[in-house]
């Protein structure tokens, strides 16, 4: 996007007015003491065309957002507004960052994602590419949780069926709940048994 500066826009307008009166003054306008009719075709050019007005196109849809609760993850219910399932899983996502709202909390959700952790998702076909960033690093013990908080909700998108963790773009095996090692591709199956009904 251009950004002009005030005083080059000031001193651009003062140049095209002059010039307009210029040639205004310069070709045969004939001085007369009220106005004249306006040739047909010349009205034409002077009236604007009709500047089409912004409609909202995105609908307000469903989200599922993944939280903890105790020892198991626990989806909540938001709406939104998207189009896409690329829209719906960048929603998502930020909401999940937000954490949980107060009546949320109340239920006990919470989260184990820190403050400083960065998600990026990417749908493609039935996956989702999720890209972390995070300064201080997650803990240990509840990283498993963590990681499943991001993989549920991005597995909430309609037809994905599969989530792939990458750290500047390089796929990362993550951990699984239950101490069952870890995995580079994440499916809704390996959080059943941490899944909140």
């Amino acid at each position: 996007m251009r950004r002009w500066r005030r005083s080059a826009s000031v001193g651009l307008g003062a140049a095209a007015l002059a010039v307009g009166l210029s040639l205004v003054t310069g070709c045969g306008v004939p001085a007369g003491d009220g106005p004249s009719p306006v040739d047909s075709d010349i009205a034409e050019l002077l009236v604007p065309e009709p500047t089409p007005t912004a409609t909202a196109t995105s609908e307000q849809v469903k989200l599922t957002v993944t939280w903890v609760r105790g020892d198991s993850l626990a989806r909540a219910q938001r709406l939104g507004l998207a189009d896409t399932r690329q829209d719906r899983l960048d929603v998502t996502l930020d909401e999940l960052l937000r954490g949980p709202r107060p009546a949320e909390q109340i239920k006990g959700f919470t989260t184990l994602l820190p403050p400083d952790v960065q998600v990026a998702g990417d749908v493609k076909g039935r996956r989702a590419l999720i890209e972390l960033t995070v300064g201080t690093g997650l803990e240990p013990v509840g990283l498993p949780l963590a990681v499943g908080q991001i993989a549920v909700t991005a597995l909430s998108v309609p037809r994905v069926r599969s989530v792939v963790f990458t750290v500047d773009g390089v796929p990362t095996p993550v951990p699984l709940p239950g101490s069952r090692g870890d995995t580079r591709v994440v499916r809704l199956s390996d959080y059943r048994t941490v899944l909140a009904n």
